[in-house]
């Protein structure tokens, strides 16, 4: 379902009315419409810990309480069910999406605060995130989106992903994570040679399991995190700002140059074969043989009561927001005291009516704390 972008005052009060449904969305089976989705009930879930960006190793983090796994339905959400009280800062998030100028939505999100399989761990806190921006058509984001999460659960994610001790190990959670984009795109290019689906999509994707943040993508599609410095500013009795980071890599042809042409491939006006510009995607079956690669990159990093939240987009939404831009004004509405919808509605707004946004443009929020 795609938000329509509304102006003036009644884009105001629409935000208002819309700032408490944080809506939740899964995409339908494959064959289906980007359109036509599934949603998913919320539910807000605690984080908090000790961290700093890393590349690899295992990293741990305390164990809370477990909230009782919402249920998958058609249709708008209901209200999140109640939890159980528990420590630690809570997890909120929602997003905002418009075609912009383009005839069709090829942008798939996926928001599931409590994204648990059945018989989950005693303690076990996951939550997943996601931007698939299709290009060529929907087919691929769809596709895609609805079958993710369960591959990196198959993968290992909790598995091999989480101790006894029910502490996640960093390594094999990011070992999970790539092996989980890597057999997604396996079925979808079955599902390409059988359909003659010719499309294909970047994503970006988030889970949080305990403490513990894991960020992967492929393409252009980008994660940025909002950390508060570690000292305030000297002499300022402003609040501290949080600086905007960079947690994924842009997967262009022409950055990959070396590793398409090890792979029998070839690099020509910047683009890949000469006709596509990324070197990353789901889908794509015609390029998967010229150096495409469905093999994502990951970061993993432990919580900190600095990171405030994350900002999820397409390459249409961060083609017209810097990073720091970004971050900068969803956290000056949130200062406002505006809920994580609202913000998310407007960011869209700039960039669609503001900064004429000609693609379709796609922005997901996740909120660490109250």
């Amino acid at each position: 379902m795609t938000e329509e972008v509304d102006s003036g005052k009644a884009t105001d009060m629409a935000q208002e009315a819309r700032a408490e449904r944080a809506a939740e969305q899964v995409p339908a089976s494959g064959d289906e419409p980007a359109a036509k989705r599934a949603r998913v009930e919320g539910a807000e879930q605690p984080a908090a810990a000790e961290a700093s960006r890393e590349s690899g190793g295992s990293d741990g983090a305390a164990t809370s309480a477990a909230p009782q796994p919402a249920a998958a339905k058609s249709g708008s959400p209901s209200p999140p069910p109640t939890l159980p009280a528990q420590s630690g800062s809570a997890l909120s998030a929602a997003f905002s999406e418009d075609k912009g100028c383009r005839q069709t939505m090829e942008d798939v999100c996926v928001m599931q605060l409590d994204a648990r399989p059945g018989g989950a761990p005693a303690g076990c806190r996951l939550s997943h995130f996601s931007v698939f921006d299709g290009h060529g058509g929907a087919q691929c984001a769809s596709f895609a989106a609805a079958g993710l999460h369960a591959a990196v659960l198959k993968a290992g994610l909790l598995s091999k992903g989480l101790g006894a001790d029910g502490k996640p190990d960093a390594k094999a959670c990011k070992a999970a994570v790539v092996e989980g984009f890597k057999s997604t795109d396996e079925l979808l290019l079955k599902e390409c040679a059988a359909k003659q689906w010719a499309d294909g999509a970047c994503a970006v994707a988030v889970w949080v399991l305990q403490e513990l943040v894991l960020v992967a993508n492929v393409g252009d599609a980008k994660c940025v995190l909002a950390r508060l410095p570690d000292k305030p500013p000297a002499g300022s009795a402003a609040p501290a700002k949080p600086k905007a980071l960079v947690l994924t890599k842009e997967h262009t042809a022409l950055l990959e140059r070396q590793r398409i042409e090890k792979a029998g491939g070839t690099v020509v006006d910047g683009r890949l074969a000469g006709r596509i510009q990324i070197a990353r995607s789901f889908g794509d079956a015609a390029f998967k043989k010229l150096g495409c690669s469905s093999s994502p990159d990951v970061t993993a990093f432990p919580l900190t009561g600095r990171d405030c939240f994350l900002l999820l987009g397409c390459d249409g939404f961060w083609g017209v927001f810097g990073a720091q831009e970004a971050v900068d004004t969803a956290q000056a509405l949130l200062a406002e005291g505006q809920a994580p919808k609202a913000v998310t509605n407007r960011l869209l707004n700039i960039a669609i009516r503001e900064k004429r946004c000609k693609d379709n443009c796609s922005v997901l929020l996740v909120r660490f704390g109250a």
